[in-house]
């Protein structure tokens, strides 16, 4: 049975004339667009702040025009771009509020109540909200890993995510990287007719194999255990000259090396990390901080788009009973754990038992 019926916010609400809001949430990829709609149609005032110019993370980001094949209710697959539009205007349209191009600094706790739940002050570059809650959807990964030798040449040619080019026919692409997203953009290019050449630092790319194989096939040329060493325009392109001296023309250059870690932000918030430098949480996704919940690539070990939204549901959920009924989770956890007692309990009776 639903915990809950859909209801609207009234549309003549002055959100900017609120005293707090119920919920703010960090971070506008699937997991934040996720728990925003869930909020919202539980009548709660919510904010989401983004770091970029528009929502949907990293489907909107990095594999816009991918076609994303492994989510539910899309069997010929949906592309990133797609996805996240869909997902922002359910959002829009459910009277959650956004604020782009504006980055969290810090979480402050107050000493002013609401019904006696006490409001955090959410700090970002460009203003300050306080809430009841809190949800960190930002992901794990901020911003691409630049690469000093093609960044000097200051290119328009040099993408840091897969562009939107329409026809690569003819065109020579290099792209630089040993991951799945380096080789879905080399896919894509080879789909568009272009001539591609893949530069892997590893001995062997860490990409799917099948995806790997897909370029190999497709008349793209791996280079393992490479690196690009030195770059230049020559009449009209861009040279790289990779290990070996092997030198290779490229009108665009695809750079996927990885992302900067959000862990300084994450010190800054002084909740507990895992060794990894992700956002450590209980079960019910709330951080070492009461009332500040933490979902997606921020902690999990599954980077998945459905595994973010699962998440993002369930965190809103708790954060939604945490507000209308006070102490609720409270009393789960108490709960929970006189039941994960009475299981060692029983357990432990039983090894003494099999002993005898």
């Amino acid at each position: 049975m639903a915990d809950f019926k859909v209801t609207e916010l009234a549309e003549d609400l002055d959100f900017e004339s609120l005293p707090y809001w119920d919920v703010v949430i960090i971070g506008a990829g699937p997991a934040g667009l996720a728990a925003s709609l869930t909020t919202a149609h539980r009548a709660l005032t919510t904010l989401v702040i983004e770091a970029k110019d528009k929502p949907g993370g990293q489907p909107q980001f990095l594999y816009p025009d991918k076609k994303i094949v492994d989510i539910p209710g899309f069997p010929d697959g949906i592309s990133g771009e797609q996805l996240s539009d869909r997902t922002y205007r359910q959002a829009v349209d459910a009277l959650v509020q956004f604020r782009f191009n504006d980055e969290l600094v810090a979480i402050e706790d107050t000493d002013e109540l609401a019904m006696d739940d006490p409001l955090r002050r959410v700090v970002t570059k460009q203003g300050e909200y306080l809430c009841r809650k809190v949800l960190i959807a930002c992901g794990l990964l901020h911003f691409p890993r630049k690469l000093p030798v093609v960044d000097a040449l200051e290119s328009k040619s040099v993408y840091y995510k897969v562009p939107k080019i329409g026809d690569y026919d003819g065109g020579h692409v290099v792209v630089i990287g040993g991951g799945d997203s380096a080789f879905d953009a080399a896919v894509m290019a080879l789909e568009r007719h272009a001539q591609v050449d893949v530069v892997v630092r590893e001995e062997t790319p860490v990409a799917k194999p099948d995806t790997v194989a897909r370029v190999t096939q497709s008349g793209g040329t791996v280079h393992t255990s490479s690196e690009v060493e030195k770059a230049w325009y020559e009449q009209g392109e861009i040279a790289v000259a990779i290990t070996g001296d092997e030198i290779l023309q490229a009108d665009t250059i695809i750079v996927q090396v990885g992302f900067l870690s959000a862990k300084e932000t994450f010190q800054r918030l002084d909740v507990r990390l895992n060794d990894d430098g992700s956002i450590a949480v209980d079960p019910y996704f709330e951080t070492s901080r009461r009332g500040i919940f933490a979902v997606g690539d921020v902690h999990g070990d599954i980077k998945l788009v459905t595994v973010a939204w699962a998440e993002g549901i369930q965190a809103a959920i708790y954060a939604f009973k945490e507000i209308t009924s006070p102490y609720w989770l409270n009393e789960k956890r108490l709960r929970d754990q006189k039941i994960a007692m009475i299981g060692d309990k029983i357990s432990q009776a039983a090894r003494v038992k099999a002993k005898k």
